[in-house]
């Protein structure tokens, strides 16, 4: 009897400190590589994880959330995401794998979770004015970080201010090279742990012929940011910097120069495209 203690202590101690052990002996789901690197990220880690569509960023979100709400407790987590019935949802991922977990629950509504030892996980709107105030000790989820405005974002950072062992997390599939998740992913903060989870990186996540599919569904630019991470332009302009790259550019005559073309040995004309210094800044495709 005694030892059988000894070992189910040691398991519990085991899945306090690996959320990955805990996800494939209690969850039952083998978490893939990108996966296992965000539940293991440290305490007071910030995660920036590029995905493409259908990878299971909620759901890992889900998993390290409600493994915290176990082995932590009296900690509070929170998800935003663009719309509050989006955050209720993510809120719903972790009740499934609490309930698999035998978790006792205090309360449970549709966009609040509490567990008998005080460990609570709340679905934020999508508005920053009602956000402010919260202190967050255990998760911060910005799910589709690239659709969240940046005063949400800006209410969200500070909440872990009194907490520095809270983690933060931007997950998000690609959107623009302007908004707030392509900032940081793009950016050269050595803090941030950036997680790459699309179909260029693995080659398991989708098959060739859906893919295919997709492709010609969507069109180029929208399959490329869905499934690869490529973001688009400035949304707010309708011709992209390729367009104009090929309407302005003057290319040389194949024949010699000569009167029929422009004066002998002057240097053929060419205008400036201004997209070009803000493409090597990367701030466009």
């Amino acid at each position: 009897m005694k030892i059988a203690n000894k070992t189910n202590q040691l398991r519990q101690l085991a899945y306090r400190l690996d959320p990955v052990v805990w996800v494939r002996e209690v969850v039952g789901v083998t978490p893939t590589e990108w996966q296992e690197i965000f539940l293991r990220a440290p305490r007071g880690a910030s995660v920036a994880a590029l995905t493409a569509r259908q990878v299971g960023k909620t759901t890992t979100a889900a998993w390290a959330i409600a493994h915290a709400m176990l082995f932590y407790p009296g900690s509070l987590s929170v998800i935003a995401c663009p719309a509050q019935r989006q955050s209720a949802e993510a809120v719903r991922r972790v009740k499934e794998v609490l309930v698999k977990a035998s978790a006792k629950f205090k309360s449970d509504n549709v966009y609040a979770l509490e567990l008998e030892n005080g460990c609570r996980v709340l679905a934020l709107p999508s508005g920053d004015d009602t956000v402010r105030g919260l202190t967050v000790d255990a998760w911060i989820i910005a799910d589709e970080a690239a659709r969240l405005t940046d005063e949400l974002i800006a209410a969200l950072r500070p909440m872990r201010a009194r907490r520095p062992n809270a983690r933060y997390a931007m997950l998000s599939t690609a959107w623009s090279r302007t908004d707030p998740f392509w900032t940081v992913w793009a950016g050269d903060d050595p803090s941030w742990i950036r997680l790459n989870a699309t179909a260029d990186t693995d080659a398991t996540l989708f098959t060739p012929e859906f893919l295919e599919a997709e492709r010609r569904a969507l069109g180029e630019h929208a399959f490329k940011r869905e499934y690869f991470g490529v973001p688009g332009g400035s949304e707010a302009s309708l011709f992209p910097w390729e367009l104009f790259d090929r309407a302005t550019r003057t290319d040389g005559p194949v024949l010699p120069p000569g009167p029929a073309f422009q004066p002998t040995g002057e240097a053929p004309m060419r205008i400036p495209n201004p997209f070009h210094s803000l493409q090597a800044k990367g701030l466009i495709p």
